[in-house]
């Protein structure tokens, strides 16, 4: 390995292990209608329609899609592939926010109409969770780590580029 492969590499598969962990944590915090939650049992073929259904079963929840991007990145780690470590970052961060954002909207509430532009269902950002932040950080230093990474060198040296 070159110089400066090996910290990123080790970084990369960290930084899957934590994201893939922090799907299985609680995510946002009960306030009001809204209950404690984590992904862990969303359904993930309903919020790609955007709609919260909680209840199902761990293989078919959210938190089992995170915990496989997790695993996407940890072998982009260990295989020296950026590009599965930055596809399973990006996808993750954009799996979280949609999450985040169905939840608030689901929890939204009706009873003040002008409520919804100044703060969504009253989701202050203490109300997120270890998972939430542990996920987030995570997939975006995972995705920065993807891109210092250094590429291979040629096989052959002295050769004529």
């Amino acid at each position: 390995m070159i110089r400066g492969r090996l910290p990123t590499a080790v970084l990369a598969c960290v930084c899957g292990l934590a994201t893939g962990m922090g799907g299985l944590l609680k995510w946002i915090g009960a306030r009001g209608a809204r209950p404690s939650m984590g992904m862990d049992h969303t359904s993930f073929s309903k919020m790609l329609v955007y709609i919260l259904v909680n209840g199902q079963p761990f293989m078919k929840s959210v938190g089992f899609v995170m915990l496989l991007l997790g695993v996407l990145m940890v072998i982009g780690g260990l295989s020296g592939l950026r590009v599965l470590t930055m596809v399973g970052a990006v996808l993750a961060l954009g799996v979280a926010g949609m999450w985040i954002g169905l939840t608030a909207h689901h929890y939204n509430t009706p009873q003040f109409p002008n409520s919804y532009y100044l703060n969504p269902a009253h989701l202050p950002w203490s109300d997120l969770r270890g998972g939430a932040w542990l996920t987030l950080s995570a997939a975006l230093l995972g995705l920065v780590s993807a891109f210092v990474r250094r590429g291979r060198k040629p096989a052959v040296r002295g050769a004529i580029p």
